[in-house]
């Protein structure tokens, strides 16, 4: 064999391998985009700006059939399944603590949970093993509630089984019912989300009659300057409060101590006031180093149940006050 066979075959050696070589990464990198593409469609970003996660979505569409409640149920629910509250001085400032998006991210819901005092835990309807670990944060002596997922603005998407305000009754029954019925022992509920629906009159009838008859408690928590949860609620005399601070608009620890102190001055102001927060590592951070030094400074943290029935026995003992002067 001649020299310049040799070369011509050894190029051609190089070249060959080099074609294989680009193949191979050319198939690695579309093998990738196929698992995360697949994945994605098994995702579902649950609020903006927060993790992507994997969701269990009901396939179910049956039509809506309104479950059984027993009367003395129905008068009492949020009652019966609230945290009970011994020896609390009523003279000092109260705080409810509210923290929602729980049990999608175990780990870091099960931090929250693990944190003293009787914290309010809000709960998404489509996270996973809700019965498990509800029954675990109830164990430790934290209030349940239901975290319902509602329309908002813009493009952010709810999640799956959000109640809609383009959806028929029938669907929004339907979800309705889905989310409730995925744990028990909560007092109420709050919205996901929802600056869209919260601001719908037809919409939140139909909620609120579902939780009238199911004997809950409502806190609106005011993701439009426009909700109409609170007033409505009041309108049927069904228990609500709204919530006076987002403690984690921002993720940094000095931040959200800089929001515990603007709640501590309203609690001392008005004898007691209710934060929102999210399971984030910077607000169990700072919850973690907040929570122990409030007995000292004379601050109590209550679960909400606590300060709606410390908010309607005032109403009670005003109405009664004027009956009598009449």
């Amino acid at each position: 064999m001649k020299r310049k066979d040799i070369v011509f075959i050894w190029r051609y050696r190089k070249e060959a391998l080099s074609l294989v070589y680009l193949f191979l990464i050319g198939m690695a990198f579309g093998a990738i985009w196929i698992f995360y593409d697949n994945n994605a469609k098994k995702t579902l970003a649950f609020e903006e700006d927060h993790d992507s996660v994997e969701m269990i979505v009901s396939e179910s569409r049956q039509s809506y059939v309104p479950p059984e409640i027993p009367i003395q149920i129905r008068e009492k629910a949020w009652r019966a399944n609230a945290v009970k509250m011994s020896a609390i001085r009523d003279d000092r400032p109260q705080i409810a603590i509210v923290i929602d998006d729980l049990a999608v991210v175990r780990g870091r819901s099960l931090d929250i949970i693990n944190l003293p005092a009787p914290l309010t835990l809000s709960f998404l309807p489509y996270a996973p093993d809700l019965p498990e670990i509800t029954r675990l944060a109830h164990d430790r002596g934290h209030e349940l509630m239901v975290h319902l997922p509602m329309e908002p603005k813009g493009d952010f998407d709810p999640g799956p089984h959000a109640l809609l305000t383009h959806a028929s009754h029938e669907k929004m029954r339907a979800d309705l019912t889905y989310n409730l019925s995925r744990f028990d022992g909560y007092v109420g509920l709050n919205n996901h989300m929802g600056s869209a629906f919260t601001e719908d009159r037809k919409s939140l009838d139909l909620v609120l009659d579902e939780v009238e008859r199911r004997g809950l408690l409502v806190l609106d928590s005011r993701t439009s300057r426009k909700s109409l949860l609170a007033e409505m609620s009041t309108d049927r005399n069904i228990p609500n409060m709204t919530r006076d601070f987002f403690l984690d608009n921002e993720q940094d620890v000095d931040y959200i101590f800089a929001q515990l102190t603007k709640l501590e001055d309203m609690a001392r102001r008005k004898g007691s006031a209710i934060a929102i927060g999210h399971p984030y590592a910077e607000t169990i951070q700072a919850l973690t180093l907040w929570l122990p030094t409030l007995k000292a400074r004379g601050i109590t943290v209550v679960p909400l149940s606590h300060l709606i029935k410390r908010k309607y026995e005032g109403i009670r003992l005003a109405k009664n006050s004027s009956t009598a002067g009449h």
